[in-house]
């Protein structure tokens, strides 16, 4: 591994980049964001900065966790950087968000304010115990939309909160999953996670309990009135459709296989998946 692809991946750039996006695509489609506005670049950035924090404190925790489970993709457990560079970059990042943070509104700036610190607990103490690992990754997820639906006013809409909410369950579908492959590693390490306590047959079950109820809502505003602008619109069922097939697809080889080879494969799928599902809805809104 290079370096450059080291950085790529220590900050999660394409998962910074998608939670960018996150803000801004909220604002369209809860129509704040009709025009060009200098608060959402600067909501977006904040973010985005704030999730190289996040990614950087997390790999600089779990080192010995992904050395154990031979994770040829976290550049501090093979030794490309020191765990000292996760530590600058994690600390620029903040000072970073911090600053762009105190050019926002007061709700969406306390929300970063409180974000970062609640990261740093987290990554170094918290996630350690079951009842927060999860927890944290739904909420952060759901923070990134709400986040962007109160740039420029104090009104949450109810497509902001419908989403948010699919938001929260899918991260935690999606980390119960991830904690499937790691299980080796976490249970050497004393931390304790879903698959580790209750096995990771157990674990894919659940993932594929809550992702699928999170992804089976998705078409409910083309049959009740969540938003009348995807209300009796086939265009948007045609293509969430096919996002819920996907899914599908994904649950049932995760029930198959919980491999940890496995586990990274569907992952890429499943992340493309949730990416497909905004892009389904911002095509519904605009069409």
């Amino acid at each position: 591994m290079n370096r450059t692809l080291g950085y790529v991946r220590l900050l999660r750039l394409e998962r910074a980049i998608s939670a960018a996006t996150g803000v801004i695509l909220t604002g369209i489609i809860v129509k704040d964001l009709t025009v060009f506005q200098w608060e959402y670049v600067i909501a977006s950035l904040s973010v985005f900065f704030s999730t190289f924090a996040n990614f950087a404190l997390n790999d600089y925790h779990d080192i010995d966790i992904d050395r154990f489970n031979k994770r040829e993709d976290r550049p501090l457990a093979n030794g490309v950087f020191s765990p000292s560079v996760a530590v600058w970059i994690a600390g620029a990042s903040c000072i970073i968000a911090y600053a762009l943070s105190f050019q926002l509104r007061p709700i969406p700036r306390y929300m970063i304010l409180a974000g970062l610190p609640v990261s740093l607990a987290y990554n170094l103490y918290l996630k350690q115990y079951i009842a927060f690992k999860n927890l944290f990754t739904g909420l952060a997820n759901a923070g990134v939309i709400l986040v962007g639906a109160l740039v420029l006013d104090n009104n949450v809409e109810t497509l902001a909160w419908y989403l948010a909410i699919i938001g929260f369950f899918f991260s935690i579908s999606y980390e119960v999953m991830l904690d499937i492959a790691d299980v080796k590693g976490d249970l050497a390490m004393g931390v304790e996670t879903i698959p580790g306590r209750f096995g990771t047959r157990k674990a894919a079950w659940l993932s594929v309990i809550i992702g699928i109820g999170a992804v089976f809502v998705n078409p409910l505003p083309f049959f009740f009135q969540v938003d009348p602008r995807l209300f009796r619109d086939y265009l948007f069922l045609g293509l969430v459709m096919v996002s819920v097939a996907n899914r599908l697809l994904i649950s049932r080889e995760l029930l198959i296989d919980q491999s940890p080879e496995s586990v990274w494969r569907l992952k890429k799928r499943l992340f493309r998946n949730l990416q497909m599902g905004g892009v389904c809805y911002l095509i519904g809104f605009l069409f």
